[in-house]
């Protein structure tokens, strides 16, 4: 066996593994660790257990290599500061997670990577921005071709083509939500619709202050007792 094939065989593990919860073919996480890592010989790679050239701080802090950039269509080097890994499983799970959830200012940037073939996945990541080389996808897509790394994107021991999961209509209530939807609804806790969408921060505080306010109405009775009961619980809140 030889070391690539080796290499292949370590990281199919973690990428069918991963594959059967998120959808993200395991080909093209194969496909980009051998790339990004130079199978695993990298530097980088040796230096903080980092397969895919994810940069900023990892669970074993960072480190700074030298990178290759495209700007205009022209090459050049520059240090830049790359997340560093106790081992290969935390920088899987780690890029799993990039593809999963975006990046801040974009939480659906690598959206149509997800649930497609191997070589849709390829294409839709160099689209997304992810790296810089403009024959990122055609890189990927080659390695893919070359060691059959489609045979991996299967699930059920094999039996089975990964599928797209169906997306949720956040704008319908679960069945088992609807009830105690509807009264929080009816009873002024919650406002419009969305019910299946995430919760913002701030959504969260008008919910909080509202419940605040009626249990005061409900325990103080009148307003001069409410006013007490406000400065009381005020006085808890302020504790440390």
């Amino acid at each position: 066996m030889s070391s690539k094939q080796a290499f292949i065989q370590k990281i199919a593990i973690f990428a069918a593994a991963d594959m059967k919860n998120t959808f993200i073919p395991a080909s093209l996480i194969i496909a980009q660790a051998a790339l990004e890592s130079a199978w695993g010989t990298s530097g980088l790679t040796k230096k903080g257990n980092n397969l895919f050239g994810i940069k900023g701080k990892g669970p074993a802090g960072s480190c700074t290599m030298p990178t290759t950039e495209y700007v205009n269509g022209k090459t050049i080097k520059v240090d830049a500061a790359f997340r560093a890994y106790n081992n290969w499983g935390e920088s899987i799970t780690d890029h799993t997670k990039l593809i999963l959830n975006g990046v801040s200012w974009d939480r659906n940037k690598y959206k149509k990577v997800i649930g497609v073939d191997g070589k849709t996945a390829a294409r839709e990541i160099q689209k997304a921005g992810y790296a810089t080389d403009p024959k990122y996808a055609d890189k990927l897509i080659a390695i893919m071709d070359e060691y059959n790394l489609y045979q991996y994107d299967v699930v059920k021991g094999g039996s089975e083509s990964v599928k797209e999961t169906k997306e949720r209509d956040i704008n319908v209530v679960s069945p088992w939500a609807a009830p105690a939807w509807g009264e929080m609804q009816k009873n002024g806790y919650v406002d419009g619709s969305r019910p299946g969408a995430p919760v913002t921060r701030e959504e969260q505080v008008v919910m909080m202050y509202r419940l605040r306010k009626n249990i005061l109405k409900l325990i103080g009775g009148n307003t001069a007792r409410i006013a007490e009961l406000e400065k009381q619980l005020q006085a808890i809140e302020s504790e440390k």
